[in-house]
């Protein structure tokens, strides 16, 4: 149930985003929107310091021309988040991995 629940939700996202840009004169199929889409990129470096402390960057790439058009014709922002960092302490990275390694033996 939950497959054809979520295969109906991305059906409806997709003609969605097709209509709207189909109001604003562009029309392209949606392989070709993903295509351009798909250029750009969230990348999350993480690096561990002197402190045994795990650093996380997360921010997304440079936007090509054709990808800020689509993001003006749909009123969308640009970047879904501005450039995030965290610190992890080793002790709650210990804690979180014990968590998964239990979950993945009870099933």
């Amino acid at each position: 149930m939950a497959h054809l629940h979520l295969g109906i939700l991305a059906y409806w996202l997709v003609s969605t985003i097709r209509y709207q840009l189909k109001q604003k004169n562009y029309n392209a199929d949606w392989r070709e929107i993903v295509r351009i889409m798909n250029t750009q990129k969230c990348v999350t470096t993480s690096v561990e310091n002197i402190n045994n402390e795990v650093v996380s960057v997360r921010q997304c790439t440079e936007l090509t021309q054709p990808v800020k058009n689509i993001y003006e014709l749909l009123q969308y922002k640009y970047a879904p988040f501005k450039r995030k960092k965290s610190v992890v302490p080793p002790g709650e990275l210990q804690k979180n991995q014990n968590v998964c390694s239990q979950l993945i033996t009870d099933t």
